[in-house]
C-alpha cells in the first residue's frame, strides 16, 4: 500500500471495501493494467508501432521481385535487417541521451526518404546495388518506436503491472507478425505493389506522432539535470552488466531456436506431401505464442515476469519441452504436428515477455531504450543464425533431425540465462 490508504502501488487505483466492509483485494493482472493512467493510448500506440516492422520484409520481397530476381529481393530484405540490427543500439543510445523528439523525427525523415528513393529506383528498373544500399539505409534509419514502447510501459506501469504490460507487449508483437504480412500481401495484390511500403510510411509516421505524446523513462540528459552532475554514458554502456550480457546471449539462443522451428516446419510439410499445411503450422505456432503471453500476464502474481527469480529458465524449459513434443509429433504425421503447434507456441510469447521484463530490470538508470535495442539486435542476430543453421541441417539431414536440434538449443539458452537475475529490491 502507498501513503494513500488502500491505493494499489504503481496503478493509482484504490482498493475499495468489499462485502461487509472488509478490504477488497486489489486488482491484479490485466484489470490492474487497464487501471494504469493512459492505458488505452499506450496500447494503441504499441500496436501501431509493431505493424510497420512486421510488414517491411514481405513488402520489399513482393515489390523488388517484380522487377528483379527473387534472390535480389531476398538480399534486399537481408540488407534491411542487417542495417536495423547493426544500428539499433546506437539509435537507442541517442534516444536515451538526447531529447527524443529530434531523434525520432530525424530517424523518420531518413526512413521516409530512403523508402521514397527505393520506390523511384524500382520504378525506373535501377541497378540492384542501389536497391540493396537503400534497403540497408531503411533498416538503419527506422524509427525505434516499437523498442521505445517498452520504455513507455516501464514508466507507466509500476512493479505490480509491469509483468502484464510486458506480456501484452509480447502478445502484440505476435499478433503483428500475423496481421502485418497478411496486410502487406493483400495490399500488394489488391491495390498496388507500392501500397505496402506506402502503408509502412503512414503507420511509422503515425506511431511516432502518437509516441511523442507519451511519457517514457527519464533520459540521461534529464537524469544529469535532476541530479546536478554528469553521468557516464560512453563505452560499453549497458553491456558492462554481466547479468545483462548473459540475458542477451540467452535471448539470442532462444530466438535462434524459435526461428529454427519457423524454418523447419515448411520443410517438414514439403517432405511429407503436405505443403498446403505450411501456413497453418506457422499460424498455429503464432496463435499459441499470443495465447501464452496473454495467459501468463493474466494469471501471474505481481512481478512474475521479472528476473528476480528463476522464471526465465523455467519458461525456456517450457519452450524446450514444447519443442521436444513437436519433434516427437513429427514422427507421427503432419496433422499431429498441427495439433501440437499451439502447445509448443505457448512458451514462446511468455519467454519473450520475461526476457523483456528482465532486460528492463537490468537496464542501468536512463538506459532502458538502449538496453531494449540491444535485445532487438540480438533478436535479429539469433534469427539470422537460426535460419542459416536449421535450414542447412534440414537440407542435409532432414527436417526430423533439425526439429530434434531445437530443444537442444533451447536448453543451452536455459543454461546461459540461469545467472541473468536482478537483485531483490
Amino acid at each position: 500500500m502507498s501513503a494513500r490508504s488502500g491505493e494499489v502501488p504503481g496503478t493509482g487505483v484504490e482498493a475499495g471495501p468489499g462485502p461487509g466492509g472488509s478490504p477488497q483485494p486489489p486488482p491484479t493482472g490485466y484489470r490492474a493494467l487497464r487501471a494504469v493512467p493512459g492505458f488505452w493510448p499506450i496500447a494503441v500506440t504499441g500496436m501501431a508501432s509493431k505493424l510497420p516492422p512486421s510488414m517491411v520484409g514481405l513488402s520489399l520481397l513482393l515489390l523488388i521481385s517484380r522487377h528483379h530476381s527473387f534472390a535480389t529481393a531476398g538480399l534486399a530484405v537481408s540488407c534491411a535487417a542487417i542495417g536495423q540490427g547493426a544500428t539499433a543500439p546506437l539509435r537507442g543510445r541517442l534516444v536515451d541521451r538526447y531529447p527524443r523528439r529530434p531523434v525520432l523525427l530525424c530517424c523518420l525523415a531518413g526512413y521516409v526518404t530512403a523508402i521514397a528513393l527505393l520506390l523511384i529506383v524500382v520504378r525506373d528498373d535501377g541497378p540492384p546495388l542501389q536497391l540493396l544500399t537503400l534497403a540497408a539505409v531503411m533498416g538503419a534509419t527506422a524509427p525505434p518506436a516499437a523498442v521505445m514502447m517498452r520504455s513507455v510501459w516501464h514508466r507507466a506501469a509500476g512493479d505490480r503491472t509491469l509483468g502484464p504490460a510486458m506480456a501484452l507487449d509480447s502478445a502484440m508483437t505476435g499478433a503483428a507478425l500475423v496481421i502485418g504480412p497478411a496486410l502487406a500481401g493483400w495490399l500488394s495484390v489488391s491495390v498496388s505493389p507500392l501500397a505496402p511500403l506506402l502503408a509502412v510510411v503512414f503507420l511509422s509516421a503515425g506511431s511516432v506522432w502518437l509516441l511523442l505524446g507519451l511519457p517514457t523513462t527519464p533520459s540521461l540528459a534529464e537524469l544529469r539535470h535532476r541530479h546536478g552532475h554528469k553521468r557516464g554514458h560512453g563505452g560499453l554502456g549497458p553491456l558492462r552488466s554481466a547479468p545483462l550480457r548473459r540475458l542477451l546471449a540467452a535471448n539470442a539462443l532462444f530466438v535462434c531456436a524459435v526461428t529454427g522451428v519457423d524454418v523447419v516446419l515448411p520443410k517438414y510439410a514439403q517432405e511429407h506431401g503436405a505443403v498446403a499445411l505450411s501456413g497453418w503450422l506457422l499460424g498455429a505456432l503464432s496463435l499459441g505464442s499470443v495465447l501464452g503471453s496473454l495467459a501468463l500476464g493474466a494469471v501471474s502474481p505481481p512481478a512474475a515476469l521479472s528476473g528476480r527469480g528463476r522464471r526465465i529458465p523455467v519458461l525456456l524449459c517450457v519452450f524446450a519441452a514444447g519443442a521436444g513434443a513437436l519433434a516427437c509429433a513429427a514422427r507421427l504425421s503432419p496433422w499431429a504436428v498441427l495439433l501440437v503447434c499451439p502447445l509448443a507456441g505457448l512458451g514462446v510469447g511468455s519467454a519473450f515477455a520475461a526476457l523483456r521484463t528482465t532486460g528492463g530490470d537490468l537496464a542501468p538508470e536512463g538506459r532502458v531504450t538502449e538496453t531494449m535495442a540491444w535485445l532487438n539486435s540480438l533478436d535479429l542476430a539469433g534469427g539470422a543464425l537460426g535460419a542459416a543453421v536449421f535450414a542447412w541441417v534440414a537440407a542435409a539431414e532432414g527436417s526430423g533431425t533439425a526439429l530434434l536440434l531445437v530443444p537442444v538449443v533451447a536448453v543451452a539458452a536455459t543454461a546461459v540465462g540461469w545467472g541473468a537475475r536482478t537483485p531483490k529490491r
